[in-house]
């Protein structure tokens, strides 16, 4: 009875030891693969999971329908970025990959770790007036480095450099 309690253990064991990654893609919403699969034939940019967290949720377009960030990857640069979707009618935002974004550039490859800065806060600010956020937004950093927020305004991605 041991032998055969300790067969099926081990064979239970062993199919989770070699349990299959989930993709990216299979972590978003349909339809925000919807979205990423319009925007990938006219951008050629696909999801970037090399950070954990690739995605975020909040309200960045205010609409109040949970959107995504979402760490994307131009496939033929090599740029690196974030793009906005909206469950809403909103059009996508790119910042990065090849669009570029104040201080962070056309490629943040440099990025290390981002969050969501929630609406109503007003993040400090070296170099500039603090504003205070009408939606959610993204601060994205260096660690030890460069920091900035990236929040959104009329559709469009405004950066607010946090420190150096």
């Amino acid at each position: 009875m041991n032998f055969k309690l300790a067969s099926v253990v081990l064979l239970f064991a062993n199919s989770i030891a070699f349990a299959q990654d989930v993709s990216p893609k299979m972590q978003l919403p349909d339809w925000a693969n919807k979205q990423l699969d319009g925007l990938s034939k006219q951008e050629s940019i696909a999801i970037n999971s090399r950070i954990n967290p690739f995605v975020w949720r909040g309200n960045f377009l205010g609409a109040g329908k949970g959107d995504l960030a979402v760490l994307v990857k131009d496939s033929k640069s090599n740029k690196e970025g974030i793009v906005f979707l909206s469950h809403g009618k909103a059009k996508p935002v790119i910042v990065g990959a090849g669009h570029a974004t104040g201080n962070g550039g056309d490629d943040f490859s440099w990025l290390e770790l981002w969050y969501v800065e929630d609406k109503g806060s007003q993040p400090h600010s070296y170099h500039a007036k603090s504003v205070k956020l009408h939606n959610d937004g993204i601060v994205v950093a260096k660690e030890g480095s460069a920091s900035g927020l990236i929040y959104l305004k009329s559709g469009k991605a405004v950066w607010q450099q946090q420190g150096d």
